[in-house]
């Protein structure tokens, strides 16, 4: 297979052993998505800038690939985030890695709030590298609100550096122990206002109790109305399934959980099983044709010529996106891009 039908889209094909860190080594998909900034399939100047701009240059599969993948979380983003009502509103990005979303949102006023506090957690050696990228990065720095160094960054009780700003907050920890990723939340986090949790490729690589653990954790972690949205694999036992199962397996970064969940209506149990009371979910062949902007899909397939059309469909119908919810409240019911045709609760 060509493209990234061998090896699987770029974030999650270099994914460590989750039984020793449960962590990715997050430069490979910060060049992915360089690639994909570089030849305009959708405005990231800043993750170059945090990866030292090595050079890259991935297929056209994966660039198309890749931002159906942006667009679907940053839509989803936009969503909850036009939606939510005022008096403040949060962001929880779980396993961020060097994930640029904070600084898309923060350069634009029509996308950007003012109450809004944003969240990333990830492992110490993750975390670490990121922070030291964005200290030798003046200009970001007014988009965090500081000037210096010493308004940049701050010593964790166990020592380690994390950003706390007015409007960011980047903490370490171990996401599979839930006392400790409660206890990193320990710097802000309001359990009285709406909130947004994101994990893109995290839970399945982790066995299916320690993922379990997280989607409950963040759905008792607030009172107000709140959302989760995840994206991840799905599909372990036909054909294409099996191949890409075994490949990653190959490469020392097994599905820890997809056999627990194998299919999207699994999926949809495992959160109303778990705090969450509307769920929606569809794979990515049916987000890239229905429920992302038509008029984007066509600006960027005429970007690069790709002729894998056969394996496009087979890689984007394992992958899905799914958006919980919980509340009474309408707005929060409506968060999801996933529209009509979709199975929701």
């Amino acid at each position: 297979m060509a493209g990234y039908g061998s090896s699987v889209p770029p974030v999650e094909a270099f994914r460590r052993p989750p039984e020793e860190t449960v962590q990715c080594t997050h430069l490979d998909a910060a060049m992915a998505k360089a690639s994909c900034a570089k030849l305009g399939y959708f405005h990231d100047p800043y993750t170059d800038q945090l990866i030292r701009s090595r050079s890259t240059h991935s297929s056209p599969l994966i660039h198309r690939g890749y931002w159906s993948r942006v667009e679907a979380i940053r839509s989803t983003v936009l969503r909850f985030l036009q939606r939510a009502p005022a008096g403040g509103v949060q962001v929880v990005n779980l396993g961020a890695g060097f994930d640029t979303l904070y600084f898309w949102l923060r350069e634009d006023p029509q996308r950007w709030r003012e109450d809004l506090v944003y969240f990333e957690v990830d492992f110490p050696e993750v975390l670490s590298k990121k922070i030291s990228a964005i200290s030798r990065r003046q200009n970001l720095w007014p988009m965090l609100d500081v000037t210096s160094m010493e308004e940049l960054t701050t010593r964790s009780s166990t020592g380690l550096r994390e950003i706390r700003t007015k409007h960011c907050r980047m903490v370490q920890a171990d996401m599979r122990i839930t006392s400790e990723l409660q206890q990193a939340m320990d710097v802000g986090f309001r359990p009285d206002v709406p909130t947004l949790f994101i994990a893109e490729c995290v839970l399945v690589y982790m066995q299916s109790m320690h993922g379990d653990g997280i989607i409950d954790w963040a759905a008792k972690a607030t009172t107000a109305p709140s959302a989760m949205v995840i994206y991840e694999q799905t599909n372990p036992h036909d054909r294409f399934g099996k191949v890409m199962v075994k490949n990653l397996a190959e490469r020392g970064c097994p599905l820890l959980s997809v056999f627990d969940y194998p299919s999207m209506e699994a999926q949809k149990t495992r959160f109303l099983e778990r705090g969450w009371s509307k769920c929606s979910v569809a794979d990515m062949n049916e987000i890239y044709s229905r429920h992302l902007d038509q008029s984007e899909v066509e600006r960027i397939q005429k970007l690069e010529l790709m002729d894998e059309f056969e394996e496009w469909h087979l890689i984007q119908g394992h992958y899905f996106v799914l958006v919980a919810s919980k509340g009474e409240d309408g707005w929060v019911q409506s968060v999801s891009l996933l529209e009509k045709g979709v199975e929701e609760n």
